[in-house]
């Protein structure tokens, strides 16, 4: 009895410490926010925006991603229809969100519905899965008054927090654990001790995001245990987010997902390990002999031999997706979608939502009533619109981003279920018609400089891995270099007049519009139109002041500008506050330094970033430049050798070095 007791007053007293503690560090203001949303005074106005730090407690924070920018009043304006948009990076818009499912369903109700005033809120973010949804869905219908809610979720289960797949942290199956440490997280206590863990654990950790090929190591078969907790516990998550919806007054529209089948092949398979050398030998030379005939347009044959090796082993994702493609080419469009469907289920980089989890989406949204939750079957939807009921690069980039014409489709599936719950008198034939994919395209400037900049980005992303090692890539690069060449007369200079009549036609429509601002500063500056371009990042940050993306575009701007670069040093120290390890803002802002003669200051900035990308060429440079100006000659020249080893044919190095040596010797006379 004695030992009972001395253990409650010693479990009371360690709680009473921790509370001094916690009540302690929130008196001093130590650690940060970790709502979503934070309160504040724009322009003499209360309102909403987006907290970059409520990431760090599911993402190592030189991992953290970022939301897009938020601008809202809690209270809906007068006539004005809120829609809120959940999900990860396909449904966020990447690689651009100006042409992205938010945007155009936007646009497609102000034209059909001109009398309503419609606001559509991105929340969607990269990397996300539901366990990061659920609080910001939690927050959201408690804190902002939305009348409509679309759900676009599900790649991202595996390979995102707390799945076998993960990058970001340990995995975790247990829901109740999940959400305990999150809890334990938001509290100062938890985020010090979360500090001292990434501090710990930094030399596990990647040193900065770098895409999907972090991911690469971490395989899960489609028979992995694993697997199991995934599904269930999504399946909870995707209840709470629904529930959150209606709690917070809302209409939940909730969507299936659909993914690139035809022009996305697996990006690994399972090896036949279980096979005996001499079975393994057999099934590989029937995969090969596959490959080889399929490469000489032998469809039928390759798949008489693609049959065979399945009978030896029927698990390999690549197997089927090569069945699929001859069943493709010899018409047989059903056999062919079979096959596609089990390589993306079997593919053990699982960044794609598979069958089971676009079933759980469909089981859970029709357990609803009809009148409070609508099930949009996009899946299906982008299988009716697809030749041959079969996704491709038609409408996606890679395997599940869309391209202009897939982010309208999805737009339209939830346009149409939106306008079928708003009054009968708002519906029916006396309606505009929705607005074609052109009519969009004009609307929000997709002009052919805009396709140029998209398709040289994913080019780029492409030729990384993991899309490196698709069966697929150098057909897909190929097509991607076409596009580029088609593109191009975008970024000519005889092209910037007309396109630039198209944005300004557009911002005189809607001022107020910035990301359509932030667009036509990333144009300008393309074209060397720099003080035009900053003149338009500073009118979207008198409207949006926590506009992170044009902080960092003006400090990039003007860090070589000798009059503006003590101003591009504090725009991107501001950026810093949130994205304290990422190199291309110290690199900018280490170019800043130098041109205002701080010299030791750029130094340890390029430092830091090379610390952070040790390849960077750029980064590289810059810091030989800060060296060669502290007369640290030897510091210098093993940088620009570095450099040079890694991009032997680039000139910028070449001219560097040779500088270097010309006032290494005017020194030494």
């Amino acid at each position: 009895m004695r030992r009972l007791f001395l253990g409650i007053v010693t479990l009371g007293v360690a709680l009473a410490v921790l509370a001094i503690i916690e009540c302690g560090a929130r008196f001093f203001g130590l650690g940060y926010p970790t709502q979503f949303f934070l309160e504040r005074e724009i322009n003499g106005k209360l309102v909403l925006t987006e907290n970059h730090r409520f990431f760090w407690s599911f993402f190592p924070k030189p991992l953290s991603r970022s939301p897009q920018p938020i601008q809202l009043t809690s209270q809906k304006p007068k006539n004005t229809k809120r829609i809120i948009i959940f999900g990860e990076s396909a449904a966020m818009g990447d690689p651009e969100p100006a042409f992205g499912l938010a945007r155009i369903l936007k646009f497609m109700l102000e034209r059909r519905h001109p009398d309503q005033n419609w606001e559509v809120v991105n929340l969607a973010v990269t990397a996300i899965n539901s366990h990061v949804i659920v609080p910001m869905a939690r927050e959201t219908g408690a804190r902002v008054n939305a009348d409509f809610w679309c759900l676009y979720i599900g790649n991202n289960e595996v390979v995102g927090q707390f799945g076998p797949g993960t990058v970001f942290g340990a995995s975790q199956s247990n829901l109740r654990l999940i959400r305990a440490s999150l809890a334990m997280k938001r509290t100062r206590i938890g985020q010090m001790a979360n500090s001292l863990w990434e501090a710990a654990a930094r030399f596990k950790s990647e040193a900065e995001w770098r895409g999907m090929a972090m991911f690469t190591k971490h395989q899960v078969s489609a028979d992995d245990s694993r697997l199991e907790p995934v599904y269930e516990n999504f399946e909870a998550n995707l209840s709470d987010i629904i529930e959150a919806g209606l709690q917070g007054g809302g209409k939940v529209f909730v969507s299936s997902v659909s993914v690139n089948l035809r022009g996305s092949s697996p990006f690994r398979s399972a090896t036949p390990e279980s096979l005996s050398d001499e079975s393994l030998a057999e099934w590989k030379r029937l995969f090969d002999k596959a490959a080889q005939l399929f490469e000489a347009g032998s469809y039928d044959v390759s798949w008489a031999a693609a049959q065979a090796a399945t009978k030896i082993y029927a698990d390999h994702a690549e197997l089927h997706f090569l069945t699929a493609r001859c069943l493709w080419r010899l018409q047989d469009y059903a056999g062919a979608r079979k096959n596609f469907l089990l390589a993306r289920d079997l593919d053990t980089l699982r960044f794609r939502t598979d069958s089971k989890l676009n079933k759980i989406i469909k089981q859970v949204a029709m357990a609803y009533p009809s009148e409070s939750v609508v099930f949009v079957d996009s899946e299906a939807l982008f299988a009716f619109n697809a030749p041959n009921g079969i996704p491709g690069d038609e409408l996606f980039w890679d395997h599940v981003h869309f391209r202009f014409p897939g982010n309208y489709l999805l737009a339209l599936a939830f346009a149409s279920k939106i306008e079928g719950q708003l009054p009968s008198d708002k519906q029916g034939e006396n309606l505009a018609p929705w607005p074609s994919l052109d009519d969009c395209a004009v609307g929000l400037t997709l002009t052919r400089w805009s396709d140029y900049q998209m398709t040289q980005t994913m080019r780029r992303r492409l030729n990384e891995e993991p899309f490196l090692s698709q069966s697929v890539h150098d057909e897909r690069d190929r097509r991607l270099d076409r596009e580029l060449r088609e593109h191009a007369v975008g970024v000519a200079a005889d092209s910037f007049s007309i396109q630039q009549s198209a944005f300004d036609r557009n911002i005189e429509r809607n001022p107020d519009d910035f990301v359509l601002r932030n667009q036509y500063g990333k144009y300008l500056l393309s074209f060397g139109r720099r003080i035009e371009a900053v003149e338009q990042w500073e009118k979207v940050i008198e409207q949006v002041p926590y506009h992170l993306m044009s902080h960092f575009q003006i400090g990039q701007a003007l860090a070589e500008d000798p009059v503006r670069a003590k101003e591009a040093e504090a725009s991107l120290c501001q950026v810093l506050e949130i994205r304290a390890e990422t190199a291309d803002i110290l690199i900018a802002l280490g170019k800043s330094l130098i041109t205002q003669g701080k010299y030791k200051e750029a130094s340890g900035t390029f430092e830091t970033a090379l610390n952070l990308r040790p390849t960077s060429i750029d980064g590289l440079i810059q810091a030989a430049c800060a060296y060669v100006e502290l007369q640290r000659w030897d510091q210098a020249m093993r940088h620009l050798e570095k450099a040079l080893a890694l991009a032997p044919n680039d000139s910028s190095v070449a001219t560097t070095m040779t500088n270097l040596r010309s006032k290494m010797e005017s020194s030494q006379q």
